[in-house]
């Protein structure tokens, strides 16, 4: 459970890179490319190579792990509710989550194909999407406070989640320090 937990904060931290990276070029209110309806990292994260190689000597504290995963923490709980609202404005355009997920694939494929998906299909997928951008941007908000609430910046929140995922040791550290904060009584 621990793996699938961190798993998804790597996930909102990319999420996040994503966020700074499109903010960056449109000004800090700029959003990721389309919703992610089932977390796969953003556009922005295919020019993170570069980036992931400067992760691997990452050096990180005792207590920047602490505010890692406290950011963690409230960065997946942020994630939960966006998958909430995202289900939310799937059903109340009536359209079911799987269709959504097919129509949502096959418009990111190469081929930009549209699953066989009808006219009012695409008017709804296009309906959901406009709902999602709209509350993208709030979430990204509340997902910075976050992290600058537990004492970290942005860019060192993505650092130590890039080092993560290159670095088995850190990884196990915050896995530890996740697994500590989870059982410790709140």
């Amino acid at each position: 459970m621990k793996f699938k937990i961190l798993g998804s904060v790597i996930i909102g931290a990319m999420l996040l890179v994503g966020c700074k990276q499109t903010g960056n070029q449109q000004g800090d209110g700029g959003s990721q490319q389309g919703p992610s309806p089932q977390q796969q990292p953003p556009a922005g994260q295919q020019q993170m190579p570069g980036q992931m190689q400067q992760a691997q000597d990452i050096q990180v504290s005792d207590q920047e792990i602490e505010k890692f995963v406290e950011a963690a923490q409230q960065v997946q709980s942020i994630n939960m509710q966006m998958q909430k609202e995202m289900g939310k404005a799937i059903q109340d355009e009536g359209m079911k989550t799987q269709r959504f997920n097919e129509i949502h694939r096959s418009q990111q494929s190469q081929q930009g194909g549209q699953a066989n998906a009808t006219e009012q299909e695409m008017n709804q997928y296009r309906n959901i999407l406009d709902e999602l951008k709209k509350q993208q941007s709030g979430i990204q908000q509340d997902m910075r406070k976050a992290i600058k609430d537990a004492g970290l910046s942005l860019q060192r929140y993505q650092q130590i989640a890039r080092g993560a995922r290159q670095d088995s040791s850190l990884m196990q550290r915050l896995q530890e320090e996740m697994k500590s904060s989870m059982a410790a009584p709140q």
